[in-house]
């Protein structure tokens, strides 16, 4: 009766989910219970993080701040847990008085072994195919000890019957006493859980086939990612190649620009300079001659010294005779390298910079306040050439 117990108590130690004992048990707010792991991955499979729905009941259950360890833990739970890991398991096939402790566990045979029977269980040829499992796997809570559920009704009775229409297991005393009338479909637990295990493959296999479409549609974004990434470094390229381009064109041609510039200015520089150095001459060949001739603190009194003095005098005259500075030329001149501009070229091609151009100058006439009929002039750049 005390092993039935225990198997009974083992049997709702086992999370839905993962079907191993709990780990960490959540309560939701169903009361039903899960491990938190569990709910871990229930809760990034939803496309709500803030909302669980429960596997069993598809009841809904608030995730504070979308953490499941915020959830309440079944602390009952845990502890019964743990008294279970703690109570020792002992052989359940041999009928020694003294109760060995187990070492392992036969799933096929549903029974807990001692050394002496676990030595004497390797030995049977027809127990060479048969699962046999650790006692440190079953107390750690890696793997579930049942093979079939006991009945809650029937104790003793394993649940070796399915319901297709109720969804539940039975066993045979269920099956009779429930589950004769019309509507239900009765199959034996290993037809159905091996028909779960069918389904739960093609599922998988499904699942993995769908991943797998996916995980191509993802790559296939990573490597158009990549082309347009390359279009964008590729058409980066040609505008700093054609702004590298241009530069060196807007640079050559400002140097141009400069140049003529330079050539016109320094070409009207040149005749000023000529004009100066030409008033410049006259002036070094009229200052002493009229310095001589000018000088009256003695007077020539003998021949020759008059003779010189009107010889001076004559040459005086001669560079008197030389016309006075020429200011027109000059203006014009000096206007030349005044009227220099430069023209940019906008809207058109810009890149051309513009040209070096003269500004042209014209007298227009405006009226005073006394005269509308008397012009006057004003000078005034206007217009290109």
């Amino acid at each position: 009766m005390a092993d039935t117990l225990k198997n009974v108590i083992a049997q709702n130690l086992e999370c839905p989910v993962c079907l191993n004992t709990f780990t960490d048990p959540k309560i939701l707010s169903c009361s039903h219970n899960y491990c938190k792991a569990c709910l871990d991955n229930l809760l990034g499979c939803h496309g709500n993080d803030q909302m669980l729905r429960c596997p069993v009941c598809r009841a809904e259950t608030q995730v504070p701040n979308q953490e499941v360890s915020k959830l309440p833990a079944n602390l009952a739970l845990k502890s019964l847990i743990e008294d279970m890991k703690n109570q020792h398991q002992f052989c359940t096939n041999c009928k020694s008085e003294d109760r060995p402790q187990a070492v392992v566990y036969c799933r096929d045979c549903g029974k807990y072994l001692c050394i002496p029977c676990h030595s004497a269980h390797s030995l049977w040829q027809d127990f060479i195919s048969h699962e046999v499992l650790a006692m440190s796997e079953i107390v750690s809570g890696k793997v579930s000890v049942r093979r079939y559920r006991k009945c809650r009704k029937h104790p003793k009775e394993d649940e070796e019957c399915f319901c297709c229409d109720c969804r539940r297991f039975a066993c045979f005393r269920c099956v009779v006493m429930e589950h004769t009338n019309e509507g239900h479909r009765v199959i034996e637990a290993a037809v159905y859980e091996s028909s779960h295990v069918k389904n739960v493959e093609d599922l998988k296999s499904k699942a993995d086939k769908k991943r797998s479409c996916f995980q191509k549609y993802v790559d296939f974004i990573d490597e158009q990612k990549d082309r347009v990434s390359n279009v964008k470094k590729q058409c980066t390229d040609d505008i700093n190649k054609a702004y590298e381009e241009s530069v060196r064109q807007l640079k050559k041609k400002k140097e141009i620009l400069i140049g003529e510039v330079k050539g016109r200015i320094e070409g009207v520089k040149k005749e000023l300079d000529e004009m100066k150095k030409s008033a410049q001459e006259h002036i070094t060949h009229l200052t002493p001659i009229a310095d001589v001739v000018t000088n009256k603190t003695k007077i020539p009194l003998d021949m020759d010294a008059l003779a010189a003095h009107d010889t001076l005098c004559q040459d005086l005259q001669e560079a008197l005779k030389q016309e006075d500075p020429d200011y027109k030329q000059l203006r014009e001149t000096s206007r030349k390298g005044k009227s220099v501009r430069f023209k940019r070229n906008v809207g058109v091609d810009e890149k051309a910079l513009g040209k070096i151009v003269n500004a042209v100058a014209k007298n227009i006439a405006l009226p005073t306040k006394d005269s509308m009929a008397i012009p006057w002039l004003v000078h005034q750049m206007v217009g290109w050439q």
